[in-house]
């Protein structure tokens, strides 16, 4: 997206939403609306939807979870970040497949996000370190047993993309690894969708374990 954009904060904290506004105003992100409550960001969202939220989950009048389920089911396409305390396992895979596009810790506010929010913005799924983690176990839990039909062939960059990936590694990070710039690394994770024929992170890092594509962890 070109420009600013515009990112509707939901979060009941005053002093939270301050520092949320303070860490992305710095970033050059100052297109900024805050909804206190679940229902003042559906209001929101259905006066116009914004081009990226930032959703806690310890919402005052209902669960983040369901507000993030709510707004996908009617149709809500923007981004999700969903920013907030929960570190429990089963918090961040309910937020995830509920339909929250990142997930990052409020102890990284002010490290990560307004870099989470480009990286966001860019088509990334930027996801804290606990996250990563817990998504990454839940995939190899989920993916059948490597039947070793691996496919079409993977060039050796398209394999060390696809293992960053898998780590949860945002685009930024893949490209300082890799020592590519950001745009590359979309052409390359784009072509690497494209050959595995998936639409996202998740569907590529699970039919990679299927496939046997991916080292296991040591």
């Amino acid at each position: 997206m070109s420009g600013s954009p515009r990112v509707l904060v939901v979060e009941d904290n005053p002093k939270i939403s301050t520092a949320i506004s303070l860490v992305l105003s710095s970033a050059g992100i100052t297109a900024l609306e805050t909804a206190r409550t679940a229902h003042e960001a559906e209001t929101r969202v259905g006066r116009g939807a914004p081009d990226l939220l930032l959703v806690d989950l310890g919402l005052p009048d209902r669960d983040g979870v369901d507000l993030i389920r709510l707004l996908r089911a009617r149709a809500f396409r923007a981004p999700i970040l969903v920013l907030t305390s929960a570190t429990a396992p089963d918090r961040i895979l309910a937020a995830l497949h509920g339909g929250a596009d990142g997930y990052l810790l409020k102890e990284d506010l002010d490290a990560k996000l307004a870099a989470s929010v480009r990286d966001l913005a860019a088509g990334g799924t930027p996801l804290s370190d606990a996250a990563a983690k817990v998504l990454l176990r839940d995939l190899r839990r989920r993916a059948p047993a490597p039947r070793y039909d691996s496919g079409p062939a993977l060039t050796p960059r398209q394999s060390a993309v696809l293992e960053l990936l898998s780590t949860g590694a945002s685009y930024c990070e893949i490209g300082r690894d890799l020592g590519m710039k950001v745009n590359t690394v979309r052409t390359h994770i784009r072509s690497l969708y494209d050959k595995l024929g998936v639409e996202n992170r998740a569907e590529a890092v699970n039919l990679a374990w299927a496939r046997g594509l991916l080292r296991a962890a040591g």
